[in-house]
C-alpha cells in the first residue's frame, strides 16, 4: 500500500512540475527544457553524408574530413586544418608568417 502511495506522489509531483514549467515558459516567452516533438521545439537539422578521408590537425589534434578543412600545401604536402584559426596559428607559429 505504501508503494502506491509513493507512485501517486511520484506522479503528482511529476505533473506540478511540468505545469510549472509550462507557466514560467508561458511568462517569460520562452520554453524553460527543451524536448524533441514538442510544439515549439525546432526541426532536427539534416545530416549531409561526406564522403572523403579524415585527418588530424596539425595544432589542435582535432579530426577533420578533408573535403571541409581548410587547407595549406607546404612542401609539396596538404596540411588540413579545422577552423581558420588554427591555420592562421599554424603559419604564425611554424612558418612565421604575419
Amino acid at each position: 500500500m505504501r508503494l502506491l502511495a509513493y507512485l501517486f506522489d511520484f506522479i503528482v509531483f511529476i505533473v506540478i512540475g511540468r505545469l510549472v514549467g509550462l507557466i514560467l515558459s508561458r511568462l517569460f516567452g520562452k520554453q524553460t527544457a527543451f524536448r524533441w516533438g514538442s510544439p515549439g521545439a525546432a526541426p532536427r537539422p539534416a545530416h549531409e553524408t561526406r564522403q572523403g578521408e579524415t585527418v588530424r590537425d596539425p595544432v589542435c589534434g582535432m579530426f577533420v574530413s578533408t573535403e571541409v578543412s581548410h587547407q595549406l600545401k607546404q612542401d609539396g604536402k596538404l596540411l588540413h586544418f579545422c577552423s581558420e584559426e588554427c591555420l592562421e596559428r599554424y603559419q604564425k607559429e611554424v612558418l612565421h608568417v604575419g
